[in-house]
């Protein structure tokens, strides 16, 4: 029988030590690239009405969410996507603020991916959201912040694959698609199912060249000659617009020198049923998802009340974690133990203070004994040992062969002036 007390569920994990600190240091990394792009700082709650991140959502691709009736009968759902959560927010508190509007979040969401596919069902997301601008430049920023955190946070080998969500539905539109078939063909994309893509457009007004030209586009990926390529096609000027616009970004970047990040992918598609414009993917090796998801969202606030343009991504940090790992050992901040006597205590908690405002970690013996604290020490793997012994004198340990120097205490009340 399972002993419920000391496992914990499925999709969900533990971050201790090392990891733990590595993962804050990618956080705290990121805070720091979206505060230098001017992006705020929010929070929502961890549970909202189920509303909010099912409004306007038709997707096949619609989430599992971790739902439940509260005491008061409403529904409620775990945080599934902060994109949802923020659009709320400006609909309801910020809608009188001038646009745009800039946010920035690193917060955990939950969603139950189909069993057995090894997903997490928790994760931390970092992104961004530029709310209240329909530019091509909103566009580049966003990809360029993007790419930029990919490099803060440790990733150092990995490509943009940039598409439009706009380009396929205006495709499908062209060929007389309906609703169902739309639906049926995202699913078969999503899938990798090329025999099946073909098996529905042959149902729809698609001519055989169409047919193989768009199940060869859906699973190519390449760099500019690959746009060309598509632009080339016999679409219509609905489709090509789609691609101008891809083009006109990367122009863009290639004048911001991203542009060797990007490679154009047809195939991209997303959790999110309410991108619009263009959509964009990270990837690094050794990691079978996208670490990074972002994209154009155009319709998405009009359903909270407030009709604005907005376009963002969110980071992976769990992936990224997973890669960053791969790459280095993670490991903790050199710390020093303090030993003291009791007419020395008073003293020690000086020269601590004084090295924890230098950015030292310090760490105060709480144990009976000098040998039993060395002890510690050397099994903690604490890099330095500081033994108070008397009002004038200090041991400095050297714990790999147990060695010990004597200082004077003025030194170590010198060294911080």
């Amino acid at each position: 029988m399972k002993n419920y007390v000391l496992h914990i569920p499925e999709g969900v994990r533990d971050y201790l030590w090392e990891e733990s600190y590595l993962k804050q240091q990618i956080e705290d990394k990121t805070r720091k690239l979206f505060t230098s792009y001017s992006y705020n700082l929010i929070e929502t709650p961890t549970f909202e009405y189920l509303d909010v991140f099912t409004l306007g959502d038709e997707s096949y691709q619609n989430p599992k969410l971790y739902k439940w009736m509260n005491k008061q009968g409403e529904i409620v759902a775990l945080r599934s996507d902060m994109t949802r959560s923020i659009a709320r927010v400006v609909a309801t508190q910020n809608s009188n603020r001038p646009m745009p509007q800039r946010y920035q979040y690193v917060s955990n969401s939950f969603r139950y991916p189909e069993r057995y596919q090894g997903k997490v069902h928790e994760f931390t997301q970092a992104g961004i959201e530029l709310i209240g601008a329909s530019s091509i430049e909103a566009d580049v920023e966003v990809i360029n912040l993007a790419i930029e955190a990919m490099e803060a946070v440790g990733i150092e080998d990995f490509t943009i694959h940039l598409g439009s969500a706009k380009f396929l539905e205006c495709l499908l539109k062209d060929i007389g698609a309906t609703k169902a078939q739309q639906a049926n063909i995202y699913e078969a994309i999503d899938k990798k199912d090329a025999v099946k893509v073909q098996n529905i457009l042959r149902d729809t007004q698609a001519t055989e060249a169409l047919i193989d030209v768009i199940s060869k586009l859906m699973q190519q990926v390449g760099g500019i000659e690959l746009l060309e390529k598509v632009k080339a096609q016999p679409f219509s000027q609905a489709t090509l617009h789609t691609l101008e616009e891809l083009e006109n970004i990367y122009k863009a970047l290639v004048e911001d020198n991203k542009a060797e990040y990007i490679l154009f992918d047809f195939s991209i598609l997303s959790y999110a049923s309410y991108y619009t414009g263009m959509m964009f993917q990270g990837y690094t090796e050794g990691i079978g998802e996208a670490v990074i998801e972002g994209g154009r969202y155009d319709k998405l606030l009009a359903y909270f009340g407030v009709d604005v343009p907005a376009v963002g991504f969110g980071l992976n940090i769990y992936a990224v974690l997973q890669q960053v790992k791969s790459n280095k050992q993670p490991t903790l901040p050199a710390k020093t133990l303090m030993i003291c006597e009791p007419e020395t205590r008073k003293i020690m908690k000086q020269i601590a203070t004084q090295f924890r405002q230098e950015g030292l970690v310090v760490e105060q013996s709480v144990v009976k004994g000098l040998e039993e604290a060395l002890d510690y020490a050397i099994a903690a793997e604490i890099g330095g040992v500081l033994h108070f012994k008397n009002e004038e004198e200090v041991d400095v340990y050297d714990l790999a062969d147990r060695t010990v120097q004597t200082v004077a205490l003025t030194s170590l009340q010198e060294e911080g002036e």
